[in-house]
C-alpha cells in the first residue's frame, strides 16, 4: 500500500491521488520500497527507579544551613545567660564583633570552603573550636554562683549540636569527594 509522500497518509494500491490532501500518489518501485527486516530485535525497555530524597542531616545543601540556625539559637541563648547580661548584652561592642567575625568566619569555612568547593578539611578547626568551647563550658561550670536554665544550657549543651553538625557535613563531604 503507498503512502502519499506529501502528508503521510496510506492511500489504497490503485489510488491516483492522496484521498487527504489531494496530492498526485506517486507509485514506488520495488526497489525503493523499504524491505521488512528478517531479524526482528525486541525493544528493551528500560525501567529508571526514583531516585530516594536525601533527608535533610544527609544532604550537605540542607547541612550548612542547619549549622547556621543552630549557631543563631545558640547566639540568642548566649544573651540571656548570666554572663552574657554581665558582659553588656547585645550592646556590647564586643560581643557584636566577636559574633559577627565568628559568623563570617564561620560562613567563609563552611559555605565557600567546604561547601561549594567541596575542601571538608576547612571544617576541622572549626570543630576543634566547638569542642573547645564545650569543653571550656564545663570546665568552668563551678564559677557559677546563681546558675540559670540559660547558664546550663550554654554550659553543658551549647557547642554539641554545632559539632555534630559540622561533623556530619565533614563525613559527608569527604564521602562524596571520594566517590
Amino acid at each position: 500500500m503507498p503512502f502519499c509522500s506529501a502528508c503521510g497518509t496510506k492511500c489504497a494500491d490503485d489510488a491516483k491521488f492522496c484521498s487527504a490532501c489531494g496530492k498526485a500518489v506517486v507509485a514506488a518501485s520495488a526497489a525503493e520500497q523499504p524491505s521488512q527486516p528478517t531479524d526482528t530485535v525486541a525493544p528493551v525497555i528500560q525501567v529508571i527507579a526514583p531516585a530516594a530524597p536525601l533527608k535533610a542531616f544527609d544532604n550537605p545543601a540542607e547541612l550548612w544551613k542547619m549549622f547556621f540556625y543552630v549557631a543563631l539559637f545558640n547566639m540568642g541563648i548566649y544573651f540571656l545567660t548570666t554572663y552574657g547580661a554581665e558582659s553588656g548584652g547585645y550592646s556590647s561592642g564586643v560581643n557584636f564583633l566577636f559574633f559577627a567575625g565568628y559568623f563570617g568566619l564561620a560562613y567563609f569555612l563552611v559555605k565557600v570552603q567546604a561547601f561549594d568547593k567541596g575542601r571538608a578539611f576547612w571544617l576541622l578547626p572549626l570543630i576543634a573550636f566547638h569542642l573547645w568551647g564545650y569543653l571550656q563550658g564545663i570546665a568552668s561550670s563551678d564559677d557559677l554562683e546563681y546558675a540559670t536554665t540559660f547558664d546550663n544550657y550554654d554550659t553543658f549543651i551549647t557547642g554539641l549540636p554545632e559539632m555534630v553538625i559540622l561533623t556530619k557535613l565533614f563525613l559527608v563531604l569527604r564521602q562524596g569527594s571520594a566517590k
